[in-house]
Formats: structure tokens, C-alpha cells, sequence
């Protein structure tokens, strides 16, 4: 490489020389103007002769050939080409939902509200955090069936408490679910009375409520009112794990206001959600 630099500077300095002479005839009275005609700065002559040589013998020329500066160049048509930057999002599947099939029950529903309060019917609430729910158990990878997706009952109108009740029991065997989610608002006569509790019936059942209760108290900050074991239709009837989450008291002017809130609502389906895969991480 120092062969090839000596070569190099002797071709640049043979150069300069051939144009000092011409220069020098046109500037004879004035050997001054040479020296500074060949180290101007950029801003006054383009650069100057030696920096224009330079640029085109080193850089132009003898530069790329003989891989000298600044290891190989780049193709001119990326030069000053803006880089597109593509960003990977990261899944959300949970390899322990994916495969799993949970039937989400928002309780209530068409001619039956349930507990009315403050401005707040049950079923509203129920059906706005069950839909939060489905979405971010599909997003990791579950199957979700809901026994309801609007504001109506399961069952045709004008059937009974049970048949309503039993209509939504169904839908666990006729798709082969392994989890059934009951979701509910509460009231108490003492409207002092707040918190998030959770019920189930049997078995499994009660890991699976310890776990939803523990993230749900965690995520959304409301008073732990623990779990405990029910009678409930919906939970003796069924022979899979399954709960009924009661995330509040409408009966309770404060609790009511958050129940409404989008914002308080993402944070129950999060602990929820959140619960229902420590259960299955936890099997």
C-alpha cells in the first residue's frame, strides 16, 4: 500500500506542476497569487486548485480503483436515499391460550338490565367489558364464544330465568370449551359497599378465581373482596372451570362512575385477561 500511496502522490505533485507553469506566466508579477490560487478554501475558489486535484485524481479517479479511502464506496443510487425503517410488531399470541376455547358471558342483557343505579344498568357494563375481553383473549390466540354481543338475551324473549340461564350453559358443550367467564356488576343495599369479587362452584374452578381475582385487584386497584364459592346456575351447571367476576357495585355512587368509564373498563378485561393466563401458565 505504500508503493501505491508514493505513486500516487508523484502523479499528484507531476500534475500540479504541469499546471504551476501556465499559471505562473499569468501571474508573474505576482508569485503570491499562485500559492494562494492553489490553497484557497472552499469559499473563495470552489475549493482550490490543490483540493479540486485532489478530489478528482484521489477521490474521482484513482480513489475506487485502488480501494484507498474509506473502504468501498457506496453505489451511487443509494447516495442521499432516505432509509425506509419497517417496524416489526411483536405478537401478542400467549402459547398458553393458543388452542383454548372460552366461552365469555356478559350477564343480562335485552329485557332483563339486572342491577340498575346511578345512571348505570349492569348489562351495559357487563356487555362493554366482555367485548374487551374476547378481544384480547383472540389476539393471544383463544377461541372466544359470547353468549351475547349485543344488548339482547341468550335465549328467544319471553323464556324463562332458567332457560335463559341453561341457553348459555349450551354454548360450553356445543363448542367444546375449556373455560366459562361470567361477567357481572353487583349491587348491596348499603351503597357504602365496594370491590371486585370472585365466585365459582368447584374444582379447578377456585385456582382459576384466585387468579382472576389477584389481577384484577391488581390492575384496577379496587377494594378485594376475595373469592368465594357459589351456587350460581351458571357455575353448577357447568363442567368446566368457570367463575363469575362481579368487577363492582353499581349500588355505590363512585364505583358506578368508574364501571362507565373506558378507561376503568380496559383495565378490568387487562385483569381479566391477565388472570386467565397465569391459571393456564400455572397448569
Amino acid at each position: 500500500m505504500r508503493k501505491e500511496n508514493v505513486i500516487l502522490y508523484f502523479l499528484l505533485l507531476t500534475l500540479v506542476f504541469g499546471m504551476i507553469a501556465p499559471i505562473q506566466t499569468g501571474y508573474a508579477a505576482s508569485p503570491s497569487n499562485i500559492l494562494s490560487t492553489l490553497t484557497a478554501p472552499t469559499t473563495q475558489q470552489g475549493g482550490g486548485i490543490l483540493n479540486v486535484l485532489y478530489d478528482l485524481v484521489f477521490k474521482k479517479l484513482l480513489g475506487p480503483i485502488l480501494n484507498i479511502f474509506d473502504g468501498k464506496s457506496a453505489p451511487a443510487s443509494s447516495i442521499n436515499k432516505p432509509v425506509t425503517i419497517t417496524k416489526v410488531e411483536q405478537a401478542a399470541v400467549n402459547k398458553s391460550l393458543v388452542g383454548k376455547v372460552i366461552v365469555v358471558d356478559p350477564g343480562h342483557g335485552g329485557s332483563n338490565p339486572g342491577a340498575v343505579a346511578h345512571n348505570t344498568r349492569e348489562s351495559d357494563n357487563n356487555l362493554a367489558v366482555g367485548l374487551k375481553l374476547r378481544d384480547k383473549l383472540e389476539q393471544a390466540g383463544a377461541k372466544v364464544v359470547m353468549t351475547r354481543d349485543t344488548d339482547r338475551t341468550v335465549a328467544p324473549e319471553g323464556k324463562s330465568l332458567s332457560e335463559e340461564l341453561q341457553a348459555r350453559v349450551d354454548l360450553v358443550g356445543a363448542n367444546n370449551a375449556d373455560m366459562f367467564v361470567s361477567v357481572h356488576s353487583n349491587e348491596n343495599s348499603n351503597e357504602a359497599v365496594a370491590g371486585a369479587m370472585t365466585f365459582y362452584a368447584q374444582g379447578a374452578s377456585s385456582t382459576l378465581a384466585e387468579s382472576v381475582e389477584s389481577s384484577l385487584i391488581t390492575t384496577t386497584g379496587a377494594i378485594d373482596k376475595g373469592t368465594s364459592p357459589a351456587n350460581f346456575y351458571v357455575l353448577r351447571k357447568n363442567y368446566v372451570p368457570s367463575i363469575l367476576v362481579e368487577m363492582g357495585f353499581v349500588s355505590n355512587a363512585e364505583e358506578a362512575a368508574r364501571l362507565t368509564s373506558n378507561e376503568y373498563r380496559e383495565k378490568i378485561a387487562s385483569g381479566i385477561f391477565q388472570g386467565i393466563c397465569q391459571y393456564y401458565q400455572n397448569q
